[in-house]
């Protein structure tokens, strides 16, 4: 028998003048899609789909953090493990598009979660969703020119996963309010039926200002929890309903209702690695190297830049149960820098400027690094490229089994965050200059944390079957990442631990390290 539908349905009522940064901060280039973040803790190999909208720019009452709040549950989601469609200030006819393209890629017995950030009001106990471009003047219209947000329930439960998650983060005024009739305040209250749960930021029927600050208080402390491992459900809304009680001074109590059939976790207990993808595990004997660097006195440096590259020698290790064997080549003995950046492309793109010229690059999508390996490619006469992630998983190894890039012991080799209640970290908030840590036995630093890197591989659920210096698909819709970064908790930055991101993503927490042809 099929596993009953779990429906779970989150409207965030978010009051305003209480803010916080909910996310690291995140650049991406057209309307802001594809943006993915954190590595993703699962153990079960459902499928996750979200579709998340964030609608600000709207013509007669715009808002500031609807989008922001999108964006930064995007990021969230992407850590746990969902595939994200990020939307940004969407029409009436690309709204319902997006809601009719999202249905189409619910499978059944999988896991779905629609966001949406915005306007929105109730009428007549229905809630609506307010595209940008509305313009309603009769409460009559509404059901014409706004969404109703029982079409999301219907296309999820058509599609018969096994959980539907709905975030309504729209909390505001009715802007038409004025010209209606007859109207309440907020979303209207829903009853939760079997297998469903439904949380609020505040209670039914209240609003809130749009408020001046980046992201509202709820998401924010919402997203947090998220991250958390082991937490059911309802432990996660009990731990954000406090926070958020806590931080707004009692002026906002969130409110829940449940009648859940079973448990559902963002974070499954006991998580070290992506299962939905063949990992790398961390019982792996060794790599056998046919030969073992002597010396690190005299790396190769590039004179333009002031790059150094570390020389990996050729040999074989266990991948999947069988071996991989590399052909030499050199690795950047650092992230590239902000002025290795900057001395290569003329601007420096990073957030964390004040970290100084010896900090990691960073907010720097798969497709400016390309340019970047263009530039300095022709300006030195050297075919720099990124590492396949086998190269780079080889290089990070060197030689040995430790769970993280050059030992057990995290705190040696690695700038850390401390997120969802996670081991405290190193990073301090921040990146750090490069090779503050101890290298690994080729002599490479920051491989674990610091910044995530991207390797050229386009993202497969399993690794190439070749034997021989194996490559990712021969097309996808996202880029391998490795290593973990200053944000990370501690099971992002194992050496088994993969993760992807869309090619145009632009995060304060990803930048790059080069390969170099072997001389």
């Amino acid at each position: 028998m099929r596993c009953r539908s779990l429906l779970v349905i989150l409207a965030l009522l978010c009051i305003g003048g209480t803010h916080v940064l909910a996310a690291p901060v995140q650049r991406s280039q057209g309307n802001m899609r594809g943006l993915q973040v954190q590595p993703k803790p699962v153990t079960d190999n459902r499928q996750r789909v979200a579709l998340v909208v964030g609608n600000s720019s709207y013509t007669s009452s715009p808002l500031k953090n609807p989008a922001n709040d999108a964006r930064a549950m995007a990021v969230s989601l992407r850590r746990l493990g969902f595939v994200v469609d990020e939307r940004i200030n969407l029409n009436y006819l690309e709204l319902n598009k997006s809601i009719e393209a999202f249905g189409k890629k619910l499978k059944s017995g999988g896991i779905g979660l629609f966001y949406y950030a915005g306007h929105g009001m109730q009428v007549q106990g229905n809630n609506y969703l307010i595209p940008v471009d509305a313009q309603i003047d009769d409460e009559n219209e509404v059901r014409f020119k706004a969404v109703d947000a029982g079409l999301v329930l219907a296309k999820m439960e058509q599609a018969r996963s096994d959980v539907n998650i709905v975030i309504l983060d729209a909390c505001r005024d009715n802007p038409f309010s004025r010209s209606f009739r007859s109207t309440s305040r907020g979303l209207a209250s829903m009853d939760a039926p079997s297998g469903t749960f439904i949380a609020y930021a505040t209670a039914p029927g209240k609003t809130a200002a749009d408020g001046g600050g980046s992201n509202g208080l709820y998401t924010a402390e919402l997203i947090k929890v998220l991250q958390t491992p082991s937490l059911t459900l309802e432990q996660v809304f009990k731990r954000t309903l406090k926070a958020v009680r806590e931080k707004s001074g009692n002026k906002q109590t969130p409110w829940m209702a449940s009648n859940l059939e079973g448990e559902f976790y963002f974070v499954p207990p006991a998580v070290v690695s992506d299962p939905r993808s063949s990992s790398l595990q961390s019982t792996l004997p060794p790599p056998q190297v046919a030969q073992q660097p002597t010396t690190f006195s005299n790396p190769l440096t590039d004179t333009f830049t002031g790059m150094e590259f570390v020389s990996v020698p050729a040999g074989c290790f266990t991948v999947n149960g069988g071996p991989v064997c590399v052909d030499a080549f050199s690795i950047g003995k650092f992230e590239v820098t902000q002025s290795q950046w900057k001395k290569v492309m003329g601007n420096n793109p990073s957030h964390f400027t004040e970290c100084g010229d010896s900090c990691p690059v960073e907010e720097v999508s798969w497709h400016d690094v390309q340019q970047f390996i263009q530039k300095l490619s022709a300006h030195t006469g050297m075919n720099y490229r990124l590492p396949t992630e086998i190269e780079w998983v080889y290089a990070c190894k060197a030689g040995g089994n430790h769970a993280y890039c050059g030992s057990n012991n995290v705190n040696a080799v690695a700038w850390y965050g401390a997120y969802g209640g996670s081991k405290k970290g190193t990073s301090r908030e921040t990146t750090n200059p490069v090779g503050q840590k101890q290298a690994n036995a080729w002599g490479v630093y920051d491989m674990s944390g610091n910044v995530w890197e991207w390797v050229h591989d386009w993202y497969g659920d399993s690794y190439p079957s070749s034997s021989k210096n194996p490559q990712g698909p021969s097309s996808g819709t996202q880029r391998v990442i490795r290593g973990g970064s200053w944000y990370s908790n501690l099971p992002y930055l194992h050496t088994s631990f993969r993760q992807y991101e869309a090619p145009e993503s632009r995060l304060n927490f990803l930048g790059l390290r080069l390969v170099a042809p072997v001389k």
